[in-house]
């Protein structure tokens, strides 16, 4: 059986790569929404310092919430891959924290909602193998195929955006990190169509996503003329109300 998430405390989440004072803010913030459960979107914990899990379980505690996330490019696969398992197999961060493992699914009311973490990494070749960056951060091929063999979701929760969705990036950004890392605006664009892929066979009402640091508010045109809409939230150090968002009423 699916965990269940009332739909009108859940509140998302965008990047807060281990930001223990912001992370202690967002949550404050969230309260002030209503919100019991913060579903976060990836670029969650980072390294996983004891200091900020504790914070971050003391604050939830304080507000009586829960938080769930899917993992982002920056977050330490190693530490998550070695996690113990609660009985509907997420990974147990702390009591009130979880780690949705990419394919796994939770009820948001009468709503199926998708985990699909993972993203490519733009500056790669600026990070250390191992400690700042994870060989496997891109979504899996395999997830991604038992996910639509699995059967259609509502919503998706993941870290990426998938492709034919104009993000309205600078150009020159991606220019600098293709010159010092040649393939590498490829491989992230990979990651983007694998998950197309999985938008295009699930057909979700809604997409949220995190890592471009942006708010975006897109529609996902489908083969067919169906639409995706595709929200994108910002990241620490910006503003409160641009890295959070009321579940409920997003359409």
């Amino acid at each position: 059986m699916m965990l269940e998430i009332d739909p009108t405390t859940a509140v998302a989440a965008g990047d807060w790569h281990g930001n223990t004072r912001w992370a202690e803010a967002a949550i404050a913030q969230a309260a002030t929404y209503g919100a019991r459960t913060i579903l976060h979107l990836g670029d969650y914990g980072y390294l996983y310092s004891q200091t900020f899990c504790d914070a971050v379980e003391q604050a939830l505690a304080a507000h009586e919430m829960q938080l769930l996330f899917v993992r982002g490019n920056h977050d330490d696969v190693d530490h998550l891959d070695q996690l113990p398992r609660d009985p509907h197999g997420h990974g147990i961060v702390s009591s009130r924290v979880r780690h949705l493992r990419d394919g796994q699914r939770v009820m948001l009311g009468d709503e199926v909602v998708l985990a699909l973490g993972g993203a490519g990494s733009i500056d790669r070749a600026h990070r250390l193998h191992g400690a700042s960056w994870w060989a496997d951060e891109i979504t899996p091929a395999a997830v991604v195929e038992q996910a639509i063999a699995d059967g259609p979701a509502d919503i998706v929760l993941a870290h990426d955006c998938p492709a034919g969705v104009d993000l309205r990036l600078d150009p020159r950004f991606g220019a600098f990190y293709e010159d010092d890392d040649p393939g590498v605006l490829e491989y992230c664009e990979e990651n983007r169509e694998r998950l197309r892929a999985a938008a295009e066979a699930l057909r979700p009402r809604l997409w949220l996503h995190g890592h471009y640091h942006q708010v975006t508010r897109e529609q996902l045109v489908h083969d067919d003329g169906e639409r995706t809409l595709v929200v994108g939230l910002d990241c620490d150090g910006e503003s409160l109300e641009r890295n959070l968002v009321r579940v409920e009423g997003i359409g």
